[in-house]
């Protein structure tokens, strides 16, 4: 077994920890990946020092390295103008708190 399909065994594996999109999209990143990674002569025709590069970046992803070396504090999450806008924003993206239309325009309008 070659050192390219190894690395590529490697991303894969790294590729399937990833969780699934909260948004469904047009093309999901993990399944492009996946699909990619997963055809051997693709694989085999990107060079070694290349895979390694794309390991490292997508190890750096999953362990949300940048997430924790640029912290944000609260003045960027709670600014004064309205400081609930980001957790209503979260909330929205989960699908915890459902909007409807009435409310939604009363928060266009009115800023609150």
């Amino acid at each position: 077994m070659s050192s390219k399909t190894e690395i590529a065994e490697k991303i894969v594996a790294l590729l399937k920890t990833l969780p699934k999109d909260r948004i469904q999209h047009y093309a999901s990143f993990k399944d492009v990946q996946l699909a990619r990674f997963q055809n051997k002569e693709l694989v085999s025709s990107i060079s070694e020092k290349d895979l390694k590069l794309q390991y490292a970046s997508l190890r750096d992803l999953v362990n949300d390295k940048y997430k924790n070396y640029y912290k944000l504090d609260d003045k960027l999450l709670k600014p004064k103008g309205n400081p609930e806008y980001y957790t209503t924003l979260m909330s929205n993206i989960k699908g915890e708190k459902k909007e409807n239309f009435f409310s939604a325009m009363k928060y266009v309008i009115m800023g609150k």
